[in-house]
C-alpha cells in the first residue's frame, strides 16, 4: 500500500493540541528571553541609579529632613512624600544627564560600560538608542519611588 501524504500532513495539521502547546512553549520561552534580555537589565539600572540617588540626595532633601523631627506626624508624612519626589526627580535628572552625555557629539566614543571595558564590537553607540535606553530606565523608575 502506497504512502498518502497528503492524508498525513492533513491529520497532522488537524491535531492542534501540539501546535497549541508548542506555541505555549514559544511563548514562554520568548517571555523569559525578553524578562532575562532587557526587562531585568533595565529593572537592575534603575535600581542603581535610585540608590545612588538616595545615597547622595540633593541638599534640599537633606535639609527637608533635618525639619522632620520638629514636626507632627502629618508633616513628617508630607515631608517623606515630598522627599521621596525630590529624589525620583533628581533620579530623572541623573538619567537625563547621562543620556546627554551619551548623546553629544563625541560622547559615544568615549562611552564605557560599568565595568570599564568599551564596546567589544568597536562601534559607538545609537543615540537614538540612549535616549530609548534613557526613557525605558525613567518609566522603570517611576516603579521604584
Amino acid at each position: 500500500m502506497e504512502r498518502n501524504l497528503i492524508y498525513e500532513l492533513t491529520k497532522t495539521l488537524q491535531q492542534t493540541d501540539g501546535l497549541e502547546k508548542d506555541f505555549l512553549a514559544m511563548s514562554t520561552s520568548l517571555r523569559e528571553a525578553i524578562e532575562k534580555n532587557y526587562i531585568q537589565k533595565i529593572q537592575l539600572a534603575a535600581g542603581d541609579q535610585k540608590s545612588f540617588t538616595v545615597e547622595h540626595p540633593p541638599k534640599e532633601v537633606t535639609l527637608l529632613r533635618a525639619i522632620a523631627p520638629f514636626l507632627d506626624e502629618g508633616g513628617r508624612g508630607q515631608i517623606r512624600d515630598i522627599c521621596r519626589s525630590l529624589l525620583f526627580i533628581n533620579s530623572l535628572q541623573g538619567v537625563n544627564q547621562s543620556v546627554t552625555s551619551l548623546t553629544q557629539e563625541g560622547g559615544l566614543l568615549a562611552a564605557r560600560s560599568a565595568d570599564g571595558s568599551t564596546d567589544a564590537t568597536g562601534e559607538n553607540l545609537n543615540p537614538q538608542a540612549a535616549k530609548i535606553a534613557g526613557l525605558l530606565m525613567s518609566i522603570a523608575l517611576m516603579d521604584k519611588f
